[in-house]
């Protein structure tokens, strides 16, 4: 592990520990701002800086502070308005389980150090045309269905309502948990709310963020979201943890990844998996990067079809002709009257050309880059940390 990372990590520790950590010689914050922005963890490299001594004059500290005076506002901006959801949910009699990043967020030191990308709450689709007018009287609008989400948008801030925990495209993860409701608990104190037990809600956190180790990376922000929420919880039923995960076939990941979290937080000695996992998380964004998903789309085709020009040329085919499903999502013609498929096929293909024709050829020239061998490094590097490749999407 380099001097950059080592100093980061260091950093992060002092934001989520109160406590102040030893950074290494030849640490450059400079260079840490770019990483720090790219993982969205500027408001924790500010605190754990401030912590650890770092000159609060010096005009990298002044930038610090400039986002992290935006993330406050951020933050509280999205305390609102996902409270407002919520007590909407409980007096309308909607049931509501709010999601990851939600929850987190209260168990972190201060709020702002762990901003959302969207708030995720997962709600009943049978109740969803009495969420409608729920969400447009709060000030929400409407934004795209996805396979597993309504999402809706206001100035900024954007609310999922969750249909399902996980995609039903991740066939593996999808067979395990279904919707999610079976795990759901009714709250003691807040109608219609559920949540999760401490357990089932560790393994949700970790089969997600294994989800997206695996669809491409992950980054700094979610295995600090592991390492705080064992903190704020402490006491868990680890033979539980580990039945369920051997089940999800991840548990041989998750000792990779608490080993790791050792390493980064609890000065454990690193080791060849620790640092794998280490540089691939680095070298994410929040959610990976472009292009290590684009190798993982197409082996998640390669696997069935041994010619990676095959994969590939499936991969770009599925995008311009989705499936019927994935296409009612976006035509609701297509629910009554799913013989109007290739129409909708033809309008789809007109739209990527005339108004995503530059995105789209990006995306085709990301695809024609992938070699073999990076179909291959791609394997070995998720079977070296434990993630093996026999899941299916």
């Amino acid at each position: 592990m380099d001097i950059q990372k080592i100093g980061v990590i260091s950093l992060i520790k002092a934001a989520v520990t109160g406590e102040k950590t030893q950074i290494p010689d030849g640490f450059d914050i400079e260079l840490a701002l770019d990483t720090a922005k790219k993982h969205q963890i500027t408001s924790m490299l500010y605190y754990g800086a401030e912590i650890c001594g770092f000159d609060k004059n010096a005009p990298v500290m002044k930038k610090l502070f400039f986002d992290l005076c935006k993330c406050i506002a951020v933050s509280e901006r999205q305390k609102f308005e996902v409270g407002s959801v919520c007590k909407a949910f409980s007096e309308n009699g909607i049931d509501h389980m709010p999601l990851k990043g939600t929850l987190l967020r209260e168990m972190y030191p201060r709020q702002e150090m762990r901003l959302m990308s969207d708030a995720d709450i997962l709600i009943k689709t049978e109740q969803y045309e009495n969420i409608r007018p729920i969400m447009t009287e709060l000030g929400f609008s409407e934004s795209v269905e996805s396979n597993h989400e309504y999402i809706w948008k206001k100035d900024g801030i954007v609310i999922e309502l969750h249909k399902r925990l996980i995609p039903s495209y991740n066939k593996d993860y999808y067979s395990y948990y279904g919707d999610g409701w079976k795990l759901a608990i009714p709250s003691e104190t807040i109608p219609r709310r559920y949540e999760m037990s401490d357990e089932d809600q560790m393994i949700y956190l970790f089969t997600h963020f294994a989800k997206h180790y695996r669809g491409g990376g992950i980054g700094l922000r979610h295995i600090t979201d592991l390492y705080v929420y064992r903190k704020y919880v402490r006491t868990l039923d680890e033979d539980y943890i580990r039945k369920e995960l051997k089940k999800l076939k991840i548990y041989e990941f998750y000792k990779n990844i608490n080993d790791t979290i050792n390493v980064w937080f609890d000065g454990a000695f690193a080791n060849e998996k620790t640092d794998i996992i280490t540089d691939v998380i680095f070298s994410s964004g929040v959610y990976g990067a472009d292009s290590q998903r684009r190798i993982a789309e197409t082996v998640t085709l390669e696997k069935n079809d041994s010619i990676i020009k095959n994969a590939k040329y499936q991969r770009i085919i599925r995008l311009i002709f989705p499936s019927l499903d994935n296409m009612k999502l976006h035509y609701k013609v297509l629910i009554k009257a799913p013989f109007l498929l290739p129409v909708t096929w033809v309008i789809r293909l007109f739209k990527i050309l005339f108004f995503k024709g530059e995105k789209a050829k990006r995306y085709y020239s990301d695809m024609k880059k992938i070699s073999s061998q990076d179909i291959n490094d791609y394997k070995r590097g998720l079977d070296s940390v434990g993630l093996h490749f026999d899941f299916e999407e």
